[in-house]
């Protein structure tokens, strides 16, 4: 293969027929996208050399640096094409010649859904370049038939940048390197974002685009297999290369691979839960430079709206699995926060090994000895708060809050230290959805892991009002149910304090 510019980009006739009132079809419109954005980047001519089925000749993929195909049922309904493709990737898997570092030279487009496996398998381990939209209500395909507005901008743009940067990348790779620059990225600086169901699509490109520009490799970097033990295997294998693991959970419950009555959005999130019991067994007595960190982050997207029941059940269920580890975490925050906690966590080299400074916070202990307890209120429930922390204050308590301004870091930090730090807890439930309540009750279930030593004397939640609750499910969770009868009195707070040794 030469050191030249030149890219290939195959097509169908069929694929690049002109949309109504339009005067350039599919494959043109692409191609003069590509070919702007490749100048933008690099401020090279870049040549994209079309070969449609007339034109194709399989000689001249060797005077190019890389190959694009817009594969679809057109051009696989051309044998000799499809048979020269797979004798000519086959031909540089042989030679070593496939991938430039880290990245495959054949960019396999899909400007819609089509299954490219059974006609080109020497291909099959490459990621696809999805070129299309996913209805996350009905699940159909929509083809791109305009290019500019809304969602064109945040998928078909998007895909269309992180290409053009992943083809620079292929011609201006060293020719001699291979995949051994690649592969030589530390653990350390690998991250494993799991695939998602199609409406958190690009949420995940979102968050792959930051980890990439901060110089992080991320797995898979292959396209998942459709069998559920060959997935499962791999998996398992790209996760012992990581550092972290991040799962975008949305309405959507993801599509079910070969002999699995699990979706690969579960299935990944299952192997990645068995994976972190794991690494936290093979860490356990070891000194701390000695041991290999890994973290699970769960995001739940905050704007659920149609969620089956099916969808509300592996979301508490991720929910419960991950209370039970430090080193596993549901958030239901901003993408933006998110991209702040993932910074954080592949920074500093975890969530809970570092002091921080934050002003106004003080880690020092208390002077007097009196008991601590950590009053969780929504923002919105403050105010009403008042008259129960200033009546436990009277009675010799130190009352402490979570914090509501600043970094989302350091709240979170101010929350988990004042979680270990405190004697008991009262999660007050007053304008708050039911959904967050549950949140912080499993954060009082991790406690131990954010470096708490002995329990809690009291655990409650705190009904403002009176409310319809599943009192059963806090009760499972040793929390006591007070209140629950109009405005706060002294008395809803008695089996509390009875327990903590006060009168």
């Amino acid at each position: 293969m030469s050191e030249n510019r030149t890219i290939a980009l195959l097509y169908s006739e069929k694929d690049d027929e002109p949309f109504e009132g339009a005067a350039k079809g599919w494959v043109s419109n692409f191609h003069k996208f590509l070919t702007t954005l490749m100048y933008q980047i690099t401020r090279e001519n870049a040549e994209i050399r079309l070969m449609s089925e007339e034109t194709f000749d399989a000689g001249k993929l060797d005077d190019c640096a890389a190959v694009i195909a817009i594969l679809s049922q057109n051009l696989a309904a051309n044998k000799s094409i499809t048979e020269s493709l797979n004798k000519y990737s086959k031909r540089l898997k042989d030679e070593g010649n496939l991938v430039a570092d880290g990245i495959a030279r054949f960019f396999k487009v899909l400007k819609y859904p089509f299954d490219a496996d059974s006609h080109l398998p020497e291909l099959e381990d490459l990621l696809t370049y999805d070129f299309y939209l996913v209805d996350p209500l009905t699940g159909d395909p929509q083809e791109f038939t305009r290019f500019f507005g809304n969602d064109a901008e945040r998928s078909y743009w998007m895909k269309l940048v992180d290409m053009a940067y992943d083809i620079n990348h292929v011609l201006h790779a060293k020719a001699d390197s291979a995949d051994e620059g690649y592969e030589t990225i530390p653990r350390e600086k690998t991250v494993y974002l799991a695939s998602t169901g199609v409406d958190m699509v690009i949420q995940r490109d979102i968050i792959k685009r930051e980890l990439l520009r901060h110089g992080y490799k991320v797995l898979p970097d292959h396209s998942l297999p459709k069998e559920a033990k060959a997935l499962d295997r791999m998996i398992r294998e790209d996760l012992d290369r990581c550092r972290l693991s991040i799962h975008l959970v949305g309405e959507d419950y993801g599509y079910k691979p070969r002999g699995s009555e699990l979706s690969v959005v579960d299935i990944q999130n299952r192997v990645a839960s068995d994976h972190t019991y794991q690494m936290v067994e093979k860490n356990k007595g070891l000194k701390d430079e000695e041991k290999e960190p890994f973290s699970r982050l769960v995001w739940v997207s905050p704007e659920l709206k149609n969620v089956t029941e099916r969808q509300k059940i592996f979301i508490e269920d991720l929910k419960s699995d991950a209370a039970a580890l430090e080193e596993a975490e549901v958030l239901q925050i901003t993408l933006q926060e998110l991209k702040s906690i993932i910074r954080e966590e592949l920074v500093t080299g975890g969530r809970f090994k570092n002091k921080r400074d934050i002003k106004g916070f003080s880690q020092d202990a208390k002077a007097d000895e009196s008991k601590i307890i950590y009053l969780i209120a929504d923002r919105r429930d403050v105010e009403a708060t008042t008259e129960m922390q200033e009546y436990l204050k009277k009675q010799g308590f130190s009352v402490v809050s979570p914090t509501y301004e600043g970094d989302l870091v350091d709240l979170r930090y101010i929350h988990q230290e004042n979680l270990r730090r405190c004697d008991a807890s009262i999660i007050y439930f007053g304008e708050s959805s039911e959904e967050w309540i549950r949140t912080k009750l499993q954060d009082l279930l991790k406690a131990p892991g954010f470096g708490r030593i002995k329990p809690m004397m009291a655990k409650a939640v705190y009904l403002r009002g009176s409310k319809e609750v599943d009192a059963e499910h806090y009760e499972k969770n040793n929390a006591m149910v007070l209140g629950n009868n109009g405005n706060f009195t002294p008395d809803h707070l008695k089996p509390f304090l009875t327990k903590m040794g006060s009168k």
